[in-house]
């Protein structure tokens, strides 16, 4: 009884009561929802475009600097290949990019697509319709 009561004692007087969330004196990490973070290593962005939900091969995509969410000056130009996409490597991680492309659809007017931003690294899917 004398045990019981001293390893009582002494856990009180840490503050590290029985608590199956604490067994280690560290509290649980609780899961928060934040804004998403630039990745400080991909250096490179995968491009996928679509029409309908479908790959658009051959479609020429450009990327350029990012100046305050609008395009700057133009990086570079490539075409996707036969199931939609294309890879920019040599990209500076964390770095804000701008990626477009233009579409025109028989005997309908020209869309054009520019997403500018950093998140890039999770991949730019630029989806046109017919």
């Amino acid at each position: 009884m004398f045990a019981f009561a001293v390893t009582a004692l002494a856990l009180a007087a840490c503050g590290n009561g029985y608590n199956i969330n604490n067994l280690y004196g560290t509290p649980a990490p609780t899961a928060t929802a934040g804004t998403p973070t630039p990745n400080p290593v991909i250096s490179a962005a995968v491009v996928l475009v679509t029409v309908s939900s479908s790959p658009l091969p051959n479609q020429s995509v450009s990327v350029s600097t990012d100046v305050n969410g609008v395009a700057g000056s133009l990086i570079a130009t490539q075409l996707t290949d036969s199931t939609g996409t294309t890879t920019f490597t040599g990209l500076t991680p964390a770095t804000a990019y701008c990626f477009a492309s233009s579409y025109a659809p028989p005997a309908l007017p020209a869309q054009n697509y520019s997403q500018c931003n950093y998140l890039w690294f999770n991949g730019v899917t630029i989806n046109f319709s017919n």
